[in-house]
């Protein structure tokens, strides 16, 4: 007897909400912006170098979860500060010396554009000095466009109070610049080489549910890829959006660890899928270095699956798919 299961495919739009995936955090945030530095001003006013550098600590795998308090904090307990100056190479030893993230090399060059890309070519990261103001330091995710091109290289500004994408042509380019290297939690560390599995109860046990009007229950199960060459571990959140990629809710969470270059199945279950049966919600899957039930879009990660395989649906719509099972 055969049997037609009615698969209806989502396919996700995944909006990354910081540039490259990286996480993001403004010196002015009120959590750190008052906490003084080595030489006594406050992070608010001058804790750019300090906050890019707890952008790059938080998305290196070998690091726990990272914020511009966390690392000042360490630092100033560490000999992080020569005054109010950044001793470059010490923020690298958090995690032990030639472990994680380390000091690569630096130029004082004007627009140096050969040692940027340089450096971006070998998978680093680069803190430069904007030109323009007195001193004001970014952090150089990735490059989009033609090389020695200002517009070019998007860059995560702590300076900010609110995010937006700007590039290098914000402040017309560079005074000088740090490069560091590391095992980067960005786009280019996950795969989930599945689509978002959702499968229902049993037909069979579903009229108990009726009868009792109990929500109906689903499991779900994506195949997630490690590609990088170090373990990685973290909260993967499955999350509930809307059809502008908003979160409504979690929906469930699995703390784990992924070993180099290695695959695992997450597994996850869902109380209640009837929202999924509205065409407007899908699933997501978040990758986060803590858990919190409403995850902040700046320092977490949207995983890019194939799409959405939703058993839920119980008839024919317009863009379903008819699969055949014996």
């Amino acid at each position: 007897m055969k049997k037609y299961l009615i698969i209806y495919i989502l396919v996700l739009s995944i909006a990354i909400a910081h540039a490259s995936g990286f996480s993001w955090f403004s010196q002015n945030d009120s959590r750190w912006k008052s906490s003084r530095l080595g030489g006594g001003r406050s992070i608010g006013r001058s804790g750019c170098v300090v906050s890019c550098l707890s952008m790059l600590l938080n998305q290196e795998a070998s690091n726990p979860y990272m914020t511009p308090g966390k690392l000042n904090d360490w630092l100033k307990k560490n000999g992080g500060y020569s005054g109010n100056n950044m001793r470059w190479q010490i923020p690298g030893l958090i995690d032990g010396e030639g472990l994680g993230m380390e000091l690569e090399g630096q130029s004082t060059r004007y627009n140096d554009w050969d040692f940027l890309d340089s450096e971006l070519d070998k998978g680093n990261k680069v803190i430069v000095k904007v030109a323009g103001r007195r001193s004001h330091w970014v952090l150089v995710v990735k490059r989009d466009g033609a090389n020695a091109k200002a517009s070019s290289y998007i860059v995560n500004d702590p300076g900010m109070t609110k995010y937006e994408e700007r590039t290098l042509a914000y402040w017309g380019g560079f005074r000088s610049a740090r490069s560091y290297s590391g095992n980067w939690l960005d786009e280019q560390a996950f795969n989930l080489n599945s689509e978002i599995n959702v499968v229902p109860i049993a037909t069979e046990e579903g009229f108990l549910y009726d009868i009792y009007e109990l929500p109906r229950p689903a499991d779900v199960f994506v195949t997630l890829k490690n590609n990088l060459d170090v373990e990685i571990q973290g909260f993967f959140i499955l999350g509930l959006f809307d059809n502008e990629d908003n979160l409504i809710y979690t929906i469930d969470v699995e703390y784990t660890q992924v070993e180099a270059n290695a695959e695992l199945d997450l597994l996850y279950e869902m109380a209640d899928f009837s929202p999924l049966e509205e065409e407007q919600n899908s699933l997501k899957i978040i990758y986060s270095k803590y858990f919190s039930a409403m995850p902040s879009r700046y320092d977490t990660m949207n995983l890019d699956p194939v799409g959405i395989r939703n058993l839920t649906k119980a008839y024919p719509e317009e863009g379903a798919t008819l699969l055949k099972e014996d």
